[in-house]
């Protein structure tokens, strides 16, 4: 490699950290003004609204990127499963939101990399060997001490979002069972096709005006959502490889750390910093063990 190609690699690089993690830290502000909503708005109103915005905004950038294609599929069945799981997702973090920390929530979350090992063993006969199993019992075993039987932080809203977690990784799982020849646009907009009709039945005996400052949420949501959506995607597509990108998704729980003392005055106990630390590392284990054994595939194939 000449050094002129050198530097541009390392240059892409560069540019796809920096964008995975602003894309990263945008989804935080996202989750931020969620916390905010949750406190006084009713789930239903909250995925009607936003719901409203993503297929407006994932209908012009699906036009513009894939036409037509954006509008159908050629897997219905599995797509309408897809947007079921993502409405058990969307309803827990919506609950749970008002009455966990943020640093709280994302140690949690980041438990989604250990349920997809587990299901992709079982569902798509992915090989799990005893280094990955070990690793993924470690990481449930460090959420048991967290979150033990007696300890504060065990409680119902905790489990819902284990509960979402679980429910993001089955459709992680799934996603890489229909493949990437249908339109992640369409995708998006099934989930808030499905979202809009659970929250009908419920918005007009719960629906509150909202006032000009959750508007703002509201809008600021949309937003950072949408250039944070278009941030992880340009940065997967600028990297090398995915195991480049992957490892910045560990950085929401520093954003949310930050947000959750400078917002919401929360301070999360030495456990749950802990804790954390522990599941990132477990985390990212995973993913050098997968990244590693894709690296193998192609020299075992040509033996």
């Amino acid at each position: 490699m000449t050094t002129a190609a050198h530097h541009a690699a390392r240059k892409n690089v560069i540019i796809a950290v920096l964008l995975a993690c602003a894309g990263y830290g945008l989804f935080n502000l996202g989750d931020a003004g969620l916390k905010m909503l949750a406190g006084r708005l009713h789930f239903s109103q909250i995925m009607l609204t936003l719901s409203g915005m993503v297929i407006c905004f994932m209908a012009a950038y699906g036009w513009f990127k894939e036409g037509k294609k954006a509008f159908s599929t050629k897997k219905p069945k599995l797509m309408f499963f897809r947007a079921f799981l993502s409405q058990i997702t969307g309803i827990c973090n919506i609950l749970a939101f008002p009455h966990v920390h943020l640093t709280t929530f994302y140690t949690l979350v980041f438990t989604a990399p250990l349920w997809v090992g587990l299901l992709s063993s079982y569902f798509l006969k992915d090989k799990i060997d005893s280094r990955r199993l070990g690793v993924i019992l470690f990481g449930f075993a460090v959420i048991l001490f967290i979150f033990r039987p007696g300890g504060e932080l065990l409680n119902v809203w905790s489990f819902l979002v284990l509960l979402s977690a679980l429910a993001y990784a089955c459709q992680m799982v799934l996603v890489r069972h229909i493949g990437s020849g249908e339109s992640r646009p369409f995708m998006f907009m099934g989930g808030s096709v499905m979202s809009m009709a659970i929250a009908l039945p419920f918005i007009f005996t719960h629906y509150l005006p909202p006032t000009p400052y959750e508007w703002g949420l509201f809008l600021m949501m949309a937003v950072t959502g949408s250039i944070g959506l278009l941030c992880i995607s340009y940065a997967f597509q600028e990297a090398p490889s995915a195991s480049v990108v992957a490892p910045y998704h560990y950085t929401q729980i520093i954003w949310g750390a930050l947000l959750g003392y400078y917002i919401f005055e929360e301070k999360p106990g030495v456990e749950v910093m802990i804790g954390a630390v522990l599941i990132i590392l477990a985390g990212l284990y995973l993913i050098h063990r997968e990244t590693r054994q894709a690296a193998l595939k192609p020299v075992e194939a040509g033996v």
